[in-house]
């Protein structure tokens, strides 16, 4: 009984989810209410009561879900020491955060996208952020964070904030190169610099 009630509130969630970013894809998060989401999804206000207050609180608990299946997959790339050049044929681990944006498109095209929830790309970059830093911890006898080097940080503090901008700008072209090419082109960019990498015409 219990696992027939499980699957009914997943294929409730799944629904509401469905419908709430087809919803946020024509207007604003806050102009869409409980009433137009049920309506829309076929169910009734009171469904949606018996686990959510209110859309807010449905959508972070959404995001959150997100941003946690992000930071399980980059914590997979491991800690190990990487070589100086770019990758050529990157390893799937490295490649698997842009396939997981790409799984996720609607949901990142809307929230990430021009108009949406800017306390996302902090989020992320954070996430990543810390992941260089358990690494660099990892690399080096399981350092303590306050002994890494502030230079260090500040290195961990730009890339972060470049990996999750190169993604913004990925979702604003709309996905146009595939999730290896976008992870060579990092590595790249990341590595070289752009003192030192060109691009043919």
């Amino acid at each position: 009984m219990n696992e027939k009630i499980d699957r009914r509130v997943l294929r409730t969630r799944t629904l509401l989810r469905k419908v709430l970013l087809d919803l946020a894809s024509e207007k604003p998060l806050k102009s869409i209410t409980v009433k137009e989401l049920t309506d829309t999804a076929g169910l009734n206000r009171g469904t949606f009561y018996l686990h959510y207050q209110d859309i807010h609180d449905f959508y972070e608990l959404y995001k959150n879900e997100i941003l946690e299946q992000f930071n399980n997959i980059i914590k997979k790339l491991g800690h190990t020491r990487e070589t100086t050049k770019p990758f050529m044929d990157p390893p799937s681990g490295f490649v698997r955060p842009f396939e997981y944006v790409l799984e996720e498109k609607q949901f990142f095209k809307i929230f990430m996208g021009f108009g949406g929830d800017t306390n996302i790309s902090f989020q992320m970059t954070e996430l990543i952020n810390q992941q260089f830093i358990n690494a660099y911890r990892a690399n080096h006898q399981q350092m303590k964070s306050a002994d890494i080097p502030v230079k260090q940080k500040y290195l961990f503090a730009y890339l972060a904030s470049a990996y999750v901008g190169t993604i913004q700008f990925w979702i604003q072209r709309d996905f146009d190169l595939s999730p290896t090419d976008m992870t060579v082109l990092f590595s790249q960019i990341s590595r070289l610099g752009s003192a030192h990498i060109t691009f043919p015409v």
